[in-house]
């Protein structure tokens, strides 16, 4: 089958893989109908986030249920489903008290031998493990670009929201107006706050933003972030800020803009240690949030999306196939020709 492949060295690589099988009888293998390239595939190409070469990339998808072990009782050949980037078992002591994230015997999609040696959606095929607990039905009237992003950046727009323990009628400030922040301001909407501030220096990411939810709108370039959110929430400082960018002036930044008692989640990746205000925080009583993000929301997102709170549609820019996905790889991870979200279907 085709896969693209980290090869090492920052080089990925269309090439040609074995077709994943069965290896136990509570797996599935499905057929890659849509997929997408994610920041965490650059995060693992820069080596960020160290692994050794070899693998397919690739952890969110829609697929269509090929094969099933003797085990599998929800699912069989034809089904339409999507799953989360992480798959866990469901059964050891971690998944028992609801922390799927650090589950034992579980592991990422597409990252290698060091978390889990899955299988990546950036082929045509994969193996899904434990697939009566991590695969959910596609309903029919909902299209395959509509629940794409559901079982990984959605989800972690949703727990970042979650996080920041946002009420109604509270400012929310947005730092990075990416994927995972532009998931963040849709998540943010469901809670009812008065404000969503959406902080950037990309002006179409910025537009795509307001057309997505975000109330207010801050170029970095060309304003002063802590000085506008000072003045749009009159003073008192925003009540919750989620930092989704990864870089040590937007974290900086989060948990200056908030106010006394302010919340500040943390969801972005960074590559490198970063230095934080911390006596301002403290003496603000913020309270911070970070991890790894929860992924078993992804029936309440989907209906969610069935009932028109969520569209995250809008922020798909590029459409290719799986034999030009190398160069959209690149595109992406050199944020060229205004992409946001590149989705691939083999």
């Amino acid at each position: 089958m085709k896969a693209l492949v980290y090869k090492g060295s920052k080089e990925v690589e269309l090439t040609t893989l074995e077709k994943p099988v069965l290896l136990d009888d509570t797996d599935a293998i499905i057929r890659i109908v849509l997929t997408t390239i994610c920041g965490s595939d650059v995060h693992l190409v820069h080596g960020h986030i160290p692994t050794t070469p070899g693998y397919a990339l690739g952890h969110e998808y829609v697929g269509i249920v090929e094969e099933v072990g003797s085990k599998v009782k929800q699912f069989k050949a034809g089904d339409r489903v999507v799953g989360p980037a992480a798959a866990y078992c469901g059964g050891c002591e971690r998944c028992q008290k609801g922390d799927i994230m650090h589950c034992m015997n579980g592991g990422v999609h597409g990252s290698g031998q060091e978390f889990g040696g899955l299988s990546g959606s950036q082929s045509e095929y994969m193996r899904i493990p434990y697939a009566d607990v991590n695969l959910v039905h596609v309903p029919e009237d909902l299209a395959d670009e509509q629940v794409l992003f559901v079982g990984d950046i959605l989800s972690t727009g949703y727990f970042a929201a979650e996080k920041a323990a946002i009420e109604h009628g509270d400012s929310v400030v947005v730092f990075g107006a990416g994927p995972v922040g532009l998931c963040a301001v849709q998540a943010a909407r469901l809670f009812l706050p008065s404000q969503i501030i959406l902080v950037d220096i990309d002006p179409y990411r910025l537009e795509v933003g307001a057309r997505m939810g975000a109330t207010h709108t801050i170029n970095a370039k060309e304003q002063d972030p802590l000085a506008v959110i000072a003045e749009l929430t009159k003073g008192k400082g925003a009540d919750a800020a989620i930092e989704a960018a990864g870089a040590e002036i937007t974290l900086q930044q989060a948990l200056k803009c908030v106010g006394l008692c302010g919340r500040v989640s943390l969801v972005g990746i960074f590559g490198q240690p970063v230095s934080i205000p911390l006596q301002e925080a403290f003496m603000k009583n913020v309270r911070i949030e970070m991890g790894l993000s929860y992924l078993g929301n992804i029936r309440k997102l989907i209906k969610l999306i069935q009932m028109g709170k969520i569209d995250l549609t809008p922020m798909i820019t590029h459409r290719i196939t799986l034999d030009e996905i190398e160069k959209g790889f690149k595109m992406f991870e050199q944020r060229t020709d205004q992409v946001i979200k590149v989705v691939v279907r083999p």
